[in-house]
């Protein structure tokens, strides 16, 4: 358990992003975290893979970050275990 299965479920090429942190969120996290909050995963995955860790992310109705229904993508892949999810695209010379 733990960054290696998110890590196999991230990289599964028969598994879309949303399955993924879906079975991530619910089987690789103690306490599971609730199926409502995959949505604003994968904006905060596609936020840090593009490299914008200061994209705001709303969270679902009802859930709140430090009395905010807003926070950070990469407080938000921080806080949710998703550091195996982020794939940055390298640029430049090989």
């Amino acid at each position: 358990m733990g960054f290696s299965t998110a890590l196999s479920l991230a990289t599964d090429p028969h598994m879309s992003l949303e399955d993924a942190i879906s079975i991530h969120f619910s089987s690789n996290c103690y306490p599971p975290i609730p199926q409502f909050m995959v949505q604003s995963a994968i904006a905060a995955v596609v936020a840090v893979s593009a490299g914008d860790y200061d994209e705001v992310i709303e969270l679902p109705h009802g859930v709140t970050y430090k009395d905010s229904p807003y926070v950070d993508a990469g407080t938000f892949v921080d806080a949710h275990r998703l550091d195996a999810f982020i794939f940055e695209d390298v640029e430049g010379d090989c």
